[in-house]
């Protein structure tokens, strides 16, 4: 990623149309055995409309699985809108070549062993396909992808088997998923009547990546939210721009990064050979970018399906309504451990409760029905239009706990109504362990109820369903007075400003930091000493020596002139001892920072998203809890009140146990100026810290700092 110059803009979904919704397609590659790639993608279009040719000189004249063959591209009679390459990584060039003559719409190749090796002459190849598609023109989907599907059209244009057995509606979901295997394992909900529009599989992302493609399902009218499943990007700034594309398309992304962990991202880069990144880094990119996370492979489709057939809430409450009196406690358990508010009802509301619902039951929130209400359906519909009609509830939590193909399907389309009626979300718990039972397969197949095979997953679905609804858009934060000045103070070149330099480029983008002074010698320190007024803190002044404590450079609590000479001598002599070759300018006099809140407030340059800033809890709780919040630089003071607010270690801010309550609007502040900065800085700068940031009632004052520079790209 070049931080110097923006990401490269998302592709025009129409320039896409051709080779992802594909009114004709041509197979390069196929063969008369139905089980090799070629054959079986030809055999999955069978309920496709438009013209299929196969292409293979060995079989040209006859006709295999159902379509003509021919013997080159040159004799298909149109232009095809896509061609499937089903060759070898060794034939793949010179059939790219007969596409870009043909005028052919876009290509889709399923071949491998490209950069996904690492082997530095694959990668050159790959490289070289992909500037050959980009000069021609010639949208690639792959390599090393499984295709796609458009479920409006029936081109399942892949190779995995029985495609034709997917009979759900298209339309709700679109897949986007770089891993081909998973994407299509999504896909397979349409066996059990989810509706899904559109499936595409990213593969290496040579040409098209997952941003490109899932703005291509934005466009889709029949999408009503994107399921993303990403292992990496080149550039991951790019899921700013698909981010953008949908909110102008006003359509959810829900979206899971493969590879959080170590492993899983090492695992990630092998398969695709794109770049992972940190999990912190693409949670705060995906939060960025306006796009629901979650975090488990199960709850992508479910979640996506939700914000699919949901509308936006009409209020926050959540009301469970069940037969079940042990259903509605586990309903209740997952929703109270979410924070989810589950408010009583109002006394209307609850007076019908009291006389539709038998003395055993449990007028109230849960509302437990009891299993009489089978005996007395106008009990259960009493019950339902009384929660659903209370201004309170945003959406309704209906567990189901068993399924008999009698009664359970009968139940679910009772249940579509009144979704229609009040427009908010019946969200149906789905229990027995007839996990495709056929009340199940039916609140999947119909828009307005929504399915899902955990509680846990329903009510976090949810909880993101509130937060995307409650997201606001901002503006670029206010540039300091002193931004340019700072700018023009960091060096041409690499090199690591030590803390007094640091802290004066800090305090020039408006982010407080402690006075001092500096001395040459134990006297000059003394005297500095005693102006400043005790007691004070010596710190080693060294251009070479970044971290002074590991050094013994750190003296504090001095209360006299001789306490400060005595440790002057003390922070030499460690400093000679610890780094006998580091120059040795003196000591930083600073005064004893006000008591108050240890923070951490550091930034990098990520190799993906570019400056990033982060914010922490401090001391003893940076190493217990790796307590961080991690944003991409620049944000508002808005935006960095929420990182300090999402802190395991927040309520140290805000009058724990009768302690003062620190000005977190002033640390805001102090973190939007230093992300200003980061991002202001760009390439320039590597790593910043102020460390550490303590933080009170009086405001905040940076008592450290440290900044590693890059090369100026300008220079």
């Amino acid at each position: 990623m070049s931080g110097g110059s923006g990401p490269e803009p998302l592709r025009d979904p129409a320039r896409l149309r051709r080779v992802l919704s594909p009114r004709s397609v041509a197979v390069i590659g196929v063969s008369a055995e139905p089980t090799r790639f070629g054959g079986r993608t030809v055999t999955n279009l069978v309920d496709f409309a438009g013209p299929v040719w196969g292409v293979n000189p060995k079989y040209a004249g006859q006709t295999l699985h159902g379509r003509p063959c021919l013997a080159s591209l040159d004799e298909i009679p149109e232009s095809p809108d896509c061609v499937l390459i089903a060759l070898p990584r060794e034939q793949m060039m010179p059939a790219v070549e007969a596409c870009i003559r043909k005028g052919a719409g876009g290509i889709i190749a399923f071949a491998s062993g490209y950069g996904e090796t690492g082997l530095a002459e694959r990668v050159a190849e790959e490289a070289a396909l992909r500037d050959r598609c980009r000069a021609a023109d010639m949208p690639l989907v792959g390599v090393n992808c499984l295709g796609i599907v458009d479920h409006v059209l029936k081109a399942g244009v892949t190779f995995m088997p029985e495609y034709v057995r997917m009979t759900a509606p298209p339309g709700g979901v679109a897949i986007t998923s770089q891993s081909g295997a998973l994407g299509y394992a999504l896909m397979q909900a349409a066996e059990r009547g989810f509706s899904v529009c559109h499936m595409v599989t990213a593969g290496n992302a040579t040409d098209l990546d997952v941003c490109d493609l899932a703005a291509y399902q934005l466009s889709m009218p029949e999408c009503r939210a994107v399921a993303l499943a990403v292992e990496g990007l080149r550039d991951g700034r790019r899921l700013m721009l698909l981010g953008e594309a949908a909110r102008k398309a006003g359509k959810p992304i829900v979206a899971l990064k493969l590879g959080r962990g170590d492993a899983g991202a090492a695992a990630a880069a092998s398969h695709t050979g794109s770049l992972a990144g940190s999990a912190l880094a693409w949670s705060a990119a995906f939060r960025r970018a306006g796009m629901v996370e979650v975090e488990d492979f199960d709850a992508l489709l479910e979640t996506a399906g939700m914000f699919a057939k949901a509308p936006p809430p009409k209020a926050k409450g959540v009301a469970i309504i069940t037969p079940s009196g042990g259903a509605g406690i586990m309903a209740a358990d997952q929703a109270e451990a979410l924070d989810l508010p589950m408010p009583q009802p109002l006394p209307e509301t609850e007076a019908v409760l009291r006389a539709a619902i038998p003395d055993f039951g449990a007028p109230r929130n849960p509302c437990d029905l009891t299993a009489q209400v089978a005996s007395n359906p106008a009990s259960y519909d009493a019950c339902m239009e009384a929660m659903l009609s209370d201004p309170q509830y945003g959406c309704a939590v209906i567990p189901q706990v068993y399924s008999h193909h009698a009664t359970t399907v009968g139940r679910m389309e009772s249940l579509r109504p009144y979704a229609t009626k009040f427009g908010k979300p019946l969200l149906i718990a789905w229990i027995p362990e007839q996990l495709e039972g056929p009340g199940a397969v039916h609140a999947d197949s119909v828009p307005e109820l929504i399915l899902f095979r955990s509680m846990r997953r329903l009510m976090h679905a949810v909880k993101l369903w509130h937060q995307y609804y409650d997201q606001r858009e901002e503006g670029a934060p206010q540039a300091p007075a002193g931004l340019a000045e700072a700018l023009a103070a960091l060096p041409p070149g690499p090199r690591v400003l030590a803390e007094a330099e640091s802290k004066a480029l800090f305090a020039r983008v408006g982010v407080p930091v402690t006075e001092e002074r500096r001395g040459a010698s134990a006297e000059a320190a003394a005297d500095q000493a005693v102006a400043l007024g005790f007691p004070v803190v010596l710190k080693l002044d060294s251009p070479d020596i970044a971290h002074k404590t590991e050094v013994g450079g750190v003296k504090l609590h001095l209360g006299d002139a001789d306490a400060v000479r005595g440790a002057f001598a003390e922070i030499m002599a460690s400093a000679k001892r610890h780094a006998p070759a580091a120059r040795l300018d003196g000591v930083l006099v600073q005064p004893m920072a006000r008591k108050g809140v240890e923070l951490i407030l550091g930034g990098r340059r990520d190799g993906q998203f570019g400056p990033m800033v982060l914010v922490g809890t401090g001391g003893v709780q940076a190493e217990l809890w790796k307590d961080v919040a991690l944003d991409i630089a620049p944000v508002t003071p808005t935006r960095a009140e929420a990182m300090l607010r999402s802190l395991k270690g927040f309520p140290l801010l805000d009058g724990f146990r009768g302690a003062p309550k620190a000005d977190i609007a002033a640390v805001a502040r102090a973190v939007s100026a230093f992300s200003v900065l980061l991002a202001a800085a760009g390439d320039r700068i590597e790593e910043a810290e102020a460390n550490p940031l303590i933080a009170g009632e009086w405001g905040c004052l940076a008592v450290d700092g440290l900044v590693r520079c890059g090369a100026d790209p300008q220079k």
